[in-house]
């Protein structure tokens, strides 16, 4: 059971840490995708942890969420980065 809640702390904190570089980026730029990023970052974490938290196997939750919020950060990147050489 610890392995379980050690495998969603990793998750948290990797949630927690790209929402922060993604608040970063929003306030440099101050364009709109980073800061929804962000929020459906620690969407995904919460969601993550409730669903651990109420008895579904970490393997099953932790592993998904991290490839879907590592394609949440690089949609994000290639957007922004899109939008900022449209201003140009």
């Amino acid at each position: 059971m610890n392995d379980a809640y050690l495998r969603l702390a990793a998750l948290d904190i990797a949630c927690l840490l790209a929402a922060a570089m993604m608040l970063r980026s929003w306030r440099k730029r101050k364009a709109r995708p980073p800061i929804i990023a962000a929020g459906f970052l620690i969407v995904l974490a919460v969601v993550a942890s409730a669903l651990v938290m109420l008895g579904v196997p970490s393997g099953m939750v932790v592993g998904p969420t991290f490839i879907f919020a590592l394609l949440v950060v690089m949609y994000t990147a290639r957007l922004e980065r899109r939008l900022s050489s449209t201003r140009r």
